[in-house]
């Protein structure tokens, strides 16, 4: 069955995400993208407000996963500066690391979800495997190729929005009755 990449939830950014609002979702695994997500591309290491907002979601209980199309070690680098597990060179947007991922560590689709900035890697590889999807804005557009592509991904990011507004003119619909 053909998926289309439109994500679950929108975000300018991950600091947006808040544990509670994943907790409500049911989510306690949740993977990560690494570049222009976590961090900006040439980034060398995880910020303290990035640090701050993993142990949030550590003390809430839900499993922070970098999951990371990267070849270099930055995915390790990270991992074990934040004390998390990671999986680099994952080969979004296929799901097969993902899938294996899933039963080695005993979670089930409906309690995960994936954040990323690429709606074509990202939100398609969530989308196949059945998982939640959170798009975030991307952390540095100064490269061309970044604009360009996340110029590409504009209607899938205008179609959540325009669910998310059909969704709030129904929930005001239906309040009124």
């Amino acid at each position: 069955m053909l998926k289309f990449p439109v994500p679950d939830l929108m975000l300018g950014s991950i600091f947006e995400l808040k544990p509670n609002r994943l907790k409500k979702m049911g989510v306690t695994l949740l993977l990560m993208d690494l570049d222009n997500t976590l961090a900006a591309y040439h980034c060398p290491s995880p910020s303290v407000p990035l640090r701050n907002w993993i142990d949030s979601l550590k003390k809430a209980g839900i499993e922070p996963f970098i999951f990371s199309n990267s070849h270099g070690n930055k995915a390790e680098s990270f991992a074990h500066v934040l004390c998390v597990d990671f999986i680099n060179r994952a080969r979004k947007p296929e799901t097969k690391k993902l899938t294996e991922l899933l039963k080695k560590k005993g979670f089930s689709p409906k309690k995960t979800a994936i954040i990323g900035d690429q709606v074509y890697t990202d939100v398609l590889c969530g989308k196949m495997a059945g998982i939640t999807t959170i798009a975030i804005r991307p952390i540095d557009m100064s490269n061309p190729l970044y604009f360009l592509r996340f110029a590409l991904e504009i209607p899938f990011r205008y179609a959540y929005k325009r669910r998310l507004r059909i969704t709030k003119k129904k929930e005001k619909a239906s309040v009124k009755h």
